[in-house]
This record gives structure tokens, sequence and C-alpha cells, in this order.
């Protein structure tokens, strides 16, 4: 009965310290209260069960009762009821498993406070009684007090240098051409022309001149290009006398003199192409690079550079076609991320157990969390009277003062993360997934469907569609993750309506984990504004998630609602009506 009594004043302690809508003062007389009924209940209980063990409650036929009344032990002497008291304990199966497990699963005693005490008690036992204080004992305040070893876990930034690479990226720039002829040619294009006379002489290439009669009369002369005829008027004249037949004075009858045949040819060539300082010509176009850096690594926003150095130094290289000098084509880039050192806040003589990293950045550990052994000293008004024949030294000695855990709400919260993960648990997993959904900005005369709060009064939102009341509704529950805006409609080159893009998830819990998890710790993106992404956390990203660096701070309130202790009143009651009080 002592252990269901102090079971039931655990429950009702407990259920006190989680009952926030009461002072301690309020606590601790309602605790008070609550331990003097139970002792009244406990002192009550034997004196109900007086008189009232009746044989035939336990008794089902009259044989039960004649054995309960003439036992057969009772003609036994001591011999004998040892002998069957051995035979029996051999040979039954249930004792001889409790004497093979007898040394197993018993209760450590040594960790409760009040064993603790009354060894402190019987250490000091000097001390106490001639009225000298020391660590353990405290005579003039009647304190006594114990050194335990609590174990604490902290973090603390290892300051090593992250490195990462910064390398040039080239992009190519186009230029005008320009094209050149020499002296003398005309440009078509992209060829150089011009015309000059040539002279020839051949079967198809000549100046015929033929003739009769004894004068020497002319009958014609035929030029001949290419072999065709062509005219004097075409650019074309008679050259040097080649052939010609002697009669003498123009005796015969026919006659006939060649000559060379001078007309215009045209020539052609490619006119030079040439670029202007900086571009290089590379297939009939100027083109050159314009080079901007990269650097290749992702890290936290509280990881800064502190140096950088060069590692492949100045040469020239062939980039897109064109040759490229830099003084430098890559740079090493170090940084260091400042983390917070929770365990500064830990007391100096704290011993280190264990150590592990806790966070990394490209590969390297910028956190470590720590595994620490802490002494404290804990003292407790025991109504300890030195200089005295007796002094207390149990329990009932001293009243305990229920306390609040400090790491309830970031456990619970944390916790309550976890189980509604779970939830989204399936084939394909849908863990803390959100739904993308945008809202116009009341710039450029539009209504102000983008506000973030005061839409339960509706005023000035007839213009908004029920798409934008459901996410102005959403960001005052807050469960929204801002993407930022961009322009949604442009008239001649001016954006005339912008629109805001979110991430909405269906808890407060979901929006945390993803905005300071996914987003924050493993640096993976929501998506923009105008395509929102939103995705579902796979189980194995999730993993990598440290909840001991996210703060749940802004879902304390709704835990704190939707939690509904019942009252002390409420529990006094049920014990009450449990025992018959």
């Amino acid at each position: 009965m002592n252990v269901v009594i102090a079971v039931c004043l655990s429950w009702l302690l407990t259920a006190h310290t989680f009952a926030s809508n009461l002072t301690i003062v309020e606590q601790e007389k309602q605790y008070q209260d609550n331990v003097g009924w139970a002792q009244s209940a406990q002192q009550g209980i034997p004196n109900k069960a007086n008189g009232n063990l009746k044989l035939a409650d336990y008794c089902d036929d009259a044989e039960c009762v004649r054995q309960v009344n003439d036992p057969p032990q009772k003609g036994l002497n001591d011999s004998a009821i040892n002998n069957q008291k051995t035979a029996e304990f051999y040979s039954n199966d249930t004792a001889g498993a409790m004497q093979d497990n007898f040394d197993k699963g018993r209760p450590n005693v040594k960790s409760d406070p009040t064993y603790q005490y009354a060894l402190l008690g019987q250490e000091n036992a000097y001390e106490i009684t001639h009225g000298i204080s020391n660590t353990y004992v405290d005579c003039e305040n009647g304190a006594q007090c114990i050194i335990e070893h609590i174990s604490k876990q902290c973090h603390r930034p290892t300051n090593n240098n992250v490195p990462c690479t910064k390398v040039p990226v080239a992009t190519v720039v186009t230029g005008h051409v320009s094209y050149r002829c020499p002296a003398g040619w005309t440009r078509q294009g992209v060829n150089c022309v011009r015309t000059i006379e040539q002279c020839r002489y051949d079967g198809h290439n000549r100046v015929s001149r033929s003739g009769s009669n004894s004068h020497c009369a002319s009958r014609g002369t035929r030029y001949t290009w290419n072999g065709q005829r062509v005219l004097p008027s075409q650019g074309y004249r008679m050259g040097a006398l080649k052939s010609f037949t002697t009669w003498g004075a123009c005796q015969g009858t026919n006659w006939t003199n060649r000559y060379e045949i001078c007309g215009p040819v045209p020539q052609s060539i490619k006119a030079t192409l040439r670029c202007s300082n900086g571009f290089t010509l590379s297939g009939g176009n100027c083109i050159k690079n314009t080079m901007s850096w990269r650097t290749q690594c992702t890290l936290m926003n509280s990881c800064k550079i502190t140096s950088q150095q060069c590692i492949e130094g100045r040469e020239t290289r062939i980039i897109n076609g064109i040759p490229t000098t830099l003084d430098c084509w890559k740079y090493q880039v170090n940084h260091q991320c400042d983390r917070p050192d929770t365990c500064s806040t830990l007391a100096s003589d704290c011993e280190t157990i264990s150590s592990r990293c806790s966070l990394m950045q490209n590969g390297v550990c910028v956190e470590q969390e720590l595994q620490k052994s802490c002494p404290e000293k804990k003292c407790s008004t025991t109504h300890l009277r030195c200089l005295d024949t007796t002094f207390c030294l149990d329990g009932d000695c001293y009243n305990g003062t229920p306390t609040r855990s400090q790491d309830f709400n970031q456990s619970a919260a944390g916790l309550a993360a976890i189980a509604e993960a779970a939830e989204g648990l399936g084939d394909p997993p849908l863990i803390f997934t959100g739904k993308g959904m945008q809202c116009t900005d009341k710039a450029f005369g539009f209504a102000d469907c983008c506000k973030d709060g005061g839409w339960g009064t509706g005023v000035g939102l007839a213009e908004c569609s029920e798409e934008e009341k459901a996410l102005g509704q959403a960001k005052e529950k807050g469960i929204t993750i801002a993407l930022g805006e961009y322009c949604a409609s442009k008239v001649l080159g001016v954006c005339t309506r912008k629109k805001k893009g979110y991430c909405v998830y269906g808890s407060k819990l979901a929006r945390i984990v993803q905005e300071q998890g996914v987003k924050g710790q493993l640096g993976i993106s929501l998506g923009s504004a105008e395509h929102p992404l939103c995705e579902p956390i796979p189980p194995e990203q999730l993993q990598k998630i440290n909840f001991e660096h996210i703060d749940f701070s802004d879902f304390y309130e709704d835990m704190h609602e939707n939690t509904n202790l019942p009252s002390a009143s409420e529990i006094q009651d049920r014990l009450q009506s449990t025992y018959g009080q």
C-alpha cells in the first residue's frame, strides 16, 4: 500500500509541475494538502480492514475452509517441516527460477537521495554530534549536501579551417568585325574586286584583219574573246601584230593579219577581317572572354572568409578557342564557421567523457558535441539538528519542492516533430510536404492581397482570389515560408504586376523543420517565388538534421494550449473514490 501511495503522490507531483496556470506558492500549498491527505488515507486503510477478513472470500468449497482451519503441517516437527521445505524447493520449477535469478535485477538504491543522506549521516556522525559544518553537513541551516556527477551535453566550435576553391568562369562576348581591301580594290560584301586589262593570243583569243584586190583594201576586222565575238565598244582593243601575209604591194586576191586582243578581266579576293582591341578573330567572328569567379562549395551563412591564396598561377590557356591569360587560375579560399560555444557556460570542474563531430562543412568538422560529467552539489533541509543525541535522516524530514524542467519545451517539441514526421512515411514518403502558393503585391494599384495580417476582417479584400485569402490565413497561423517576389507581367519592358511566392505547410512544426533544418542546415532550396518546390523531406535527409539546433519556441504556445492536465482536486477526488475515502 505504501508503494501505491508513493506512486500516486509522484504522479500528483508531476501534474503540479506542468500546471502552468498555478503559481509556485499555490503549487506548494496544494502539495502540502495532498501529502497530508495521502498520509491520513494510508493510516486509515488498516483500520478499515480490521475484522473484515472472511474465509468465504478466499475459499470456494468446504475442503479449502477445512485446510485453513486444520492445515496438514500442524502435526509436523521442525525437522520434518525443514525436510519438506527443502524437497519442495528443489522440485518446484518456480523456486528454481527464483534461485537462478536471485542476484539479477536487484534495484540499485545507491542513487536514491534518502539512502545517500543516510550514508552522509553515518559518515559525518562526528561532525553532526559536535556541531561542525563541512561540505556535506550544514549545521547552521540544518541541511545535508550530496555531490552528484550530472551528465551534461554541450557544443563548441572547432575553429577548423574550411577550405574551398574558387575558379574562373568564362563567358563569350562577340564584337564588331571590320573588312579591309588593298588599294585599288573595291569591297563587295566579304570580297575585294577590281578590273584589269589583259592581252591574249591563241585560237580563242585574237583580232583578225583580212582584205582583197590590188589596192590592199580591208575586208573587215573580227574581235574574238574566249571563243566569242566581241566589240571594241565593250572595252576590247587590238594589240600587237602576231602574224601577217606578204604579197608584195598587196598583190593577190586575199590576205589576213592576226593581232593580240586586249580586254577587261575582273579579279576577286577575300577581304581581310579585323577585330577591335581585346577581341580575337575566330570562325569569322570577333569574340573575347569575360571572366567571373565561382566558389566550388556551399557553406552555412555563419562561415566567413578569412583568407585566400593562389594555387594555380599565371599562364595562358585556350578558353573557348581564345588564348586567355590570367594571373591566377585557381584560389583556395579559407573559411571559419562561427558556432555558439555552449560548453563555456558549464563549470570549469566538469570532466569531458566523450566527444564526437556534430556538424561538418565541406568535409571538415566545425562543431563538436561533448559529453561531460559535472559535479553538482545538492543540499536539502532535513531538519538536521547538530549537538543533539538524535537527528533526522529519513525522507519525511524534508519537503521536496517541485521544479519545472527548463528543457521540457525543447524536448517535447522535438518529440512532437518526430511524431508528426512519422505520419508522412509511406510509398512515396511525404514527410513535411508543402504547397506552393502566390499572391499579388499591392503595388501598381492592385489590392493588397499579400498583406501579413487582417485577413479575419475581410476589409478591402474583394479583389483577392480564394487562394490568396487562404494564403493570408496561413500566414497568420505561422505556417508559411516566404520565397521572395517576381514580375508577373510587363508592358513595354516595364513591370506592371508583381507577385510573391510562399511555401505553405500543414503545421508550425513542418514549417520550422523545413525552414531551419532543410533550408538552414542542409542548404536545400525550397524553390523560387515564381517556381516554388516545397518538396517533402526524404527520410535519409531527415536523419541529417540536428534537432538540438532547431529553435521550436514559436511552437511552445500552441503546445501548452493543447495540453489538458487534470487539476490537483480532480486527482484527489479520483484517489478518494478508488479507496472509498
